[in-house]
């Protein structure tokens, strides 16, 4: 058992930095990049213009806004049975917490503090915001909520002080109270105020340099014997890039801050493509997001071999991959659309099956923000040994009822039929590539080097018949966790 306690001599490694945008330090003023180690009882501070994301051993990932302080007051943590206890402080700020595999079996053991109470949760995602100065705390449930497709009780948060407490469980609910006044009644959140909770994560790096860009992913990447670590510092930072402009940076531009060119970056057929693309389009290209494994290959080097099989999974008889991605921004592909998901896709080895889970927030024409959270699996232990291991195969549709987030597995084979019930549904379709890629300087194994994960949600007119608003999201080149 992996226990955090102040017994033990030799503080343990609770975790690790996923991302840090701007200047992330500890108590000890020791400057944090994404792959540093956390420790029990670390401190961790996001400067002003700043950004970052605690990946705990669990897989809990809670994400700091600028001027956010927290401290790591207990963690307990078995991974045989995946049971054990986290509690944080918030001292000031906003965080987002997504919970992990603690909460899957046992909800109530993630406690998230702050100066005015604390907040419990029941196998969910939350934000709160601590005025530090006025003593207040503002709590935002995200999801999920009834009938999630994970199987746990309805995801919730109980937010409770001294003088009493309330439960948020329906997504986008929200409360507010201090050290002197009892949680309030749990509301719809407004517009106005939602948009203070995406202020405090909305970090857009505008400091960033172009000529910076290069030098941050060369410094962003390495750890331990040229090993790669993190798997979100990258897709940020050429994000955070790709605003610095009006527009997003031109692909030379892009292609120059990562020390390449557009042909080799995007393809010898890129700009000729690009050009008989219409202006959305041409754009929606441009700012697609890059994960680490991209960054890596086109900064160090690699040999790209294909998409990976089913045969090649079954070559490995044990361990895991997990192939991460964090808050991925959607665009509109078709009418008018927005939202983020975060992705979580484990290969178990020996059941020769894959994991898949997505999950965050989507809004469609003029719908409000919707939570969601589907889940499914993909078993490779049969069929063809040349089956490839991409996003026809590896795969998740469903529809995703507006009014609940409660989400339904289909068929692959569907009809927009299958998703307009009243027209109180969207179409979802999730899913990851997993590719074979020879990285220079690196001693893994090529296989399952890198996976890119996708999601398109689907909004279609009330006969059904043609499609009205779609958004699409995408993280190319993931690199695994393995283990």
């Amino acid at each position: 058992m992996n226990i955090a306690t102040t017994a033990i001599a030799k503080v343990p490694v609770i975790g690790s930095i996923g991302l840090a945008i701007g200047q992330i330090t500890n108590q000890k003023n020791e400057v944090l990049k994404a792959g540093d180690n956390v420790y029990f009882g670390d401190i961790i501070k996001a400067d002003s213009k700043s950004k970052s994301q605690v990946l705990l051993l669990d897989e809990t990932v809670i994400t700091l806004g600028e001027q956010t302080s927290i401290t790591m007051d207990e963690f307990v943590y078995d991974p045989n049975n995946q049971s054990g206890k986290i509690v944080s402080t918030v001292l000031k700020g906003s965080v987002k917490v997504l919970s992990g595999k603690i909460s899957i079996g046992n909800p109530e053991d993630l406690v998230i503090k702050t100066p005015a109470g604390s907040i419990g949760t029941r196998g969910t995602e939350f934000q709160t915001i601590v005025d530090e100065d006025g003593g207040t705390s503002q709590v935002l449930l995200i999801g999920p909520g009834e009938n999630n497709s994970l199987g746990l009780r309805p995801g919730a948060v109980e937010v409770s002080n001294e003088l009493g407490s309330v439960v948020l469980d329906t997504p986008f609910s929200f409360t507010q109270f201090s050290t002197t006044t009892i949680p309030s009644p749990p509301i719809a959140i407004t517009n106005e105020r939602l948009e203070q909770f995406q202020n405090f994560l909305d970090i857009r790096a505008n400091a960033i340099e172009t000529e910076t860009v290069e030098e941050a992913i060369k410094d962003g990447l390495f750890k331990d014997d040229n090993q790669v670590a993190g798997n979100e510092l990258i897709g940020d930072l050429i994000t955070a890039a790709l605003k610095l402009s009006d527009g997003g940076l031109t692909s030379d531009e892009m292609a120059k801050a990562l020390g390449t060119t557009s042909e080799k970056l995007f393809g010898d057929d890129y700009k000729a493509d690009m050009e008989k693309e219409s202006p959305e389009n041409q754009k929606l290209m441009a700012n697609a997001e890059g994960g680490d494994g991209l960054a890596y290959i086109i900064k160090y080097g690699g040999t790209i071999l294909g998409d990976t099989t089913y045969g090649d999974f079954r070559g490995i008889t044990s361990g895991t991959y997990t192939y991460i991605g964090n808050n991925i921004n959607m665009a509109a592909t078709t009418g008018v659309g927005s939202g983020t998901f975060s992705s979580i896709n484990t290969v178990n080895f020996a059941e020769q099956k894959i994991s898949s889970r997505f999950s965050g927030t989507v809004s469609l024409g003029s719908d409000s923000p919707i939570a969601f959270d589907h889940s499914f699996t993909t078993d490779y232990s049969s069929g063809s040994a040349t089956t490839l291991l991409d996003t026809n195969n590896v795969r998740g549709t469903f529809s995703l009822d507006k009014s609940n987030g409660t989400t339904t597995a289909v068929a692959a084979a569907h009809n927009p039929s299958d998703y307009t019930v009243n027209s109180s549904v969207y179409m979802g379709d999730g899913g990851i590539t997993i590719s074979n890629v020879k990285l220079n300087g690196s001693s893994n194994s090529p296989t399952g080097a890198v996976g890119s994960p996708s999601l398109t949600f689907l909004q279609y007119n009330a006969a059904g018949t043609a499609e009205e608003n779609a958004v699409n999201g995408q993280r190319a080149g993931i690199m695994p966790e393995r283990n």
